[in-house]
């Protein structure tokens, strides 16, 4: 049954802000800090008072990366405290290096006050029944609270306290509806990790509770990477944490916790009430009680998914951020909106020397070397100092320049010269800031080595940036890169802003078109929004900051597909692609998680140029470049391993679950067959079929509703097939070349030419 006077206390936007306290394992999982962004856009609208944050485990690093966060939002007053109890999910965790990257007050957990005493200390300072506590972590904290004695704070023990001053409690914890547990395997794993205190917390809590297990199937985060800075948290959290993999997403329990904390259930969920949770001391597993009068309720979705991620996006995307003097390590976070690349002459390995591993290197064994870093989708990052790391005391660099480019690397700019840099055997890592900031696409070191002979071996190459957020500083300036652009449709551009002052409070910029139809524009970072050409016409541009603007006019001529070819972006990729055809040659560039069908929101994403395939059919090309760009090698280093570029006949472009057949060479160089016989997202099957080296040519031929794929190296000598399947395709089939980066922040291109079609 659902609880009118708890809908009508959760239902609609408050009319003051929510009195609110977040109490959180951050660590065991990277859904905290969505759950922490959340919270701070709703700081942002207004929505809430964030009278404290928690850390509920005994974690040396909760506290500081807690702290960290809020201050990048430019909220470092916002009060900490931690589980000063030992032995309770101390780590490691992703959050060592979130601390260090974005460090508050202190270094250690243990210089944080305790939790217990700052509860105390705050509710008593509240008015009755104001305060909302969001636990989303074992419920230690609280259990402790409730056994706290009066203090200094309060005359009052922990549960008196609790019951005057909290007016609801939210946990996210226990698995719903309840049902009788089956043992500890059985249990949520908040309530697993501390029984006892889910057990006393559920017995003994004095004010209504609101449990939510809802969120595994519910995914968000992705568009924080996009929309927000390339610094944010949230982007190296859910890139630290080893259990991700949905393209930038992350399960939802935490997030869906403040969501409902903030926003209320409706129109997301019910809240099914009436009775009393009822958790095993010893296991975890909980049971639920029908109670008359009951406290204790929980939620259940009645919305779609996609309704709530929009809601928990809404909000993590609404803050803004606004670090004070943040050392940001561009190399580190090129993840988004583009990664890093970086290119070796010969050497071994140069991904090495940009991995944050200092225990691997690159090395060259010639007198002179040079490694570059390339951003993706054509960005520019300021940077204002680095570092180079040598890799032990010998084949040291004797000198080198660093040098930037911002036209593909046709020229380049001087930005630092040093001869005998100065290492040491107690000295192997050494640190320069630039005369003065310089705003680049590529940057390259030329080493010098100290003993030609031997070359030279690098751990570390580490490029930063300094933020610092001034309170009042106002935007004085923008510029953009480019005055006007020329492009065909279906094709793409970069353009990189440049606002005055650098240290201002307000980052962000607003990108708009006058006519999205004809030029649209989206945001990726905090510097650079990517133009597609939709239509022939001409339209505005305009990025805005502060109260400064700056206009790029975009004129979209005609560009025409071969006869009787379409394009189409595969379920929407968040990074915008493109097509060129010139002189028979098929460039086409594509973001997108993967051909598959796992996790949804991601599901089967890429640009596909294809045509119809209604009958038999005959289609074969020569694919002669799979790299970040069109101009790339075939298989650069950096290689983004699901980047993957073949020939596919498929069923619908509308069905996410489509039937097709799709032949794939990968940026390994594995040959590779995927389809799916079924519309089901349990039916997506993979074969591999050996290796290849670009160029090769595929071919796709169906025959009688068999396909059969081939490979060749000449396009003549096709030998017998490598693949061959029954699948019989309904009518409005499409047959083409398709394209994905596997990597959902990025494109990569693939090129094609010698198509040959038939029936």
């Amino acid at each position: 049954m659902v609880f009118g006077w708890l809908l009508a206390g959760l239902g609609g936007l408050p009319a003051a802000p929510v009195k609110m306290i977040f109490d959180t394992d951050m660590g065991g999982d990277c859904d905290d800090v969505g759950a922490l962004f959340v919270l701070h856009g709703a700081l942002e609208r207004g929505e809430v008072e964030l009278l404290a944050t928690m850390g509920c485990v005994s974690s040396p690093d909760i506290a500081p990366a807690i702290d960290g966060i809020n201050a990048w939002f430019g909220r470092p007053g916002i009060p900490v405290g931690v589980l000063k109890d030992p032995g309770l999910l101390e780590g490691p965790h992703f959050t060592a290096e979130l601390a260090r990257r974005h460090p508050g007050r202190f270094s250690l957990s243990k210089d944080y006050p305790d939790a217990v005493k700052l509860y105390r200390e705050l509710l008593a300072k509240q008015p009755d029944r104001s305060v909302v506590v969001v636990a989303v972590g074992p419920l230690r904290n609280l259990a402790n609270l409730l056994e706290s004695g009066a203090d200094a704070a309060s005359g009052l023990d922990g549960r008196e306290l609790v019951e005057r001053k909290v007016k609801r409690l939210e946990v996210m914890g226990g698995k719903y509806p309840p049902h009788p547990g089956k043992g500890p395997g059985d249990a949520e794993w908040n309530f697993a990790q501390c029984p006892r205190s889910a057990a006393l917390v559920c017995e003994r809590w004095p004010t209504p509770v609101l449990f939510n297990g809802e969120g595994g199937n519910t995914l968000s985060g992705r568009r924080v990477t996009f929309e927000m800075p390339e610094h944010n948290p949230l982007t190296l959290a859910y890139t630290l944490y080893p259990g991700t993999g949905y393209g930038g997403d992350r399960m939802s329990w935490d997030p869906i916790s403040c969501l409902v904390a903030v926003r209320g259930a409706e129109p997301w969920y019910e809240v099914v009430g009436g009775g009393r949770n009822v958790v095993d001391p010893k296991s975890g597993s909980n049971r639920w009680e029908d109670v008359a009068g009951g406290r204790h309720s929980y939620l259940v979705l009645k919305a779609g998914k996609r309704e709530v991620e929009d809601a928990l996006e809404d909000l993590m995307t609404a803050g803004k951020g606004r670090p004070a003097d943040l050392k940001f390590e561009i190399t580190r976070y090129g993840i988004k909106g583009g990664t890093c690349q970086f290119a070796g002459s010969g050497g071994d390995k140069p991904a090495a020397a940009f991995d944050g591993d200092g225990r691997t290197a690159w090395q060259h064994e010639e007198g002179t070397s040079w490694l570059e870093c390339r951003f993706g989708e054509d960005k520019r990052h300021r940077v204002v100092s680095y570092a180079v790391t040598a890799a032990g005391a010998e084949r040291l660099p004797g000198a080198w320049t660093l040098s930037g480019s911002n036209d593909g690397g046709e020229r380049w700019t001087v930005l630092d010269t040093r001869d005998g840099p100065g290492f040491a055997a107690d000295e192997l890592r050494r640190e320069f800031t630039l005369a003065e900031a310089s705003v680049w696409n590529r940057y390259r070191l030329e080493f010098t080595a100290a003993n030609p002979a031997e070359g030279v071996r690098i751990a570390e190459v580490e490029l930063f940036d300094r933020i610092h957020c001034q309170p009042g500083k106002e935007v004085t300036g923008i510029r953009l890169d480019h005055e006007r652009l020329s492009l065909g449709t279906l094709q793409r551009a970069t353009l990189n802003a440049t606002v005055a002052p650098h240290d201002r409070w307000e980052r962000e910029i607003e990108w708009t078109s006058s006519d999205p139809a004809i030029a649209g524009v989206r945001r990726i970072g905090e510097h650079a929004a990517v133009v597609s050409a939709r239509a022939p016409g001409v339209a505005i541009v305009t990025a805005r900051a502060g109260e400064r603007r700056a206009e790029v006019r975009v004129e979209v001529t005609p560009s025409a597909l071969p006869a009787g070819w379409d394009h189409d972006e595969l379920a929407s990729p968040a990074m915008p692609g493109a097509v060129v055809v010139k002189g028979g040659d098929h460039s086409i560039t594509a973001s997108g998680h993967a051909m598959t069908a796992f996790w949804e929101r991601v599901r089967d994403q890429g640009g596909y140029l294809h045509r119809a395939a209604g009958g038999d059919f005959v289609l074969a090309a020569r694919l002669h470049g799979l790299g970040p760009d069109a101009g790339g090698p075939a298989y650069p280093w950096d290689s983004r391993p699901a980047t993957a570029a073949g020939l596919m006949v498929r069923e619908s472009l509308a069905e996410p679950l489509s039937r097709f057949l799709l032949i794939q060479v990968e940026a390994s160089g594995k040959l590779v067959a995927r389809w799916r016989d079924t519309v089901s997202q349990d039916d997506n099957q993979v074969r591999e079929l050996g290796e290849v080296a670009l160029p090769v040519h595929l071919k796709l031929v169906r025959k009688g509703g068999v396909v059969q794929a081939f490979t060749s190296a000449d396009g003549k000598a096709w030998g017998e097939a490598k693949f061959s399947r029954e699948m019989p395709f309904a009518a409005g089939a499409r047959v083409g070349m398709f394209v994905c980066s596997g990597n959902s922040f990025v494109t990569s291109t693939a090129r094609f030419d010698q198509v040959v079609t038939g029936e």
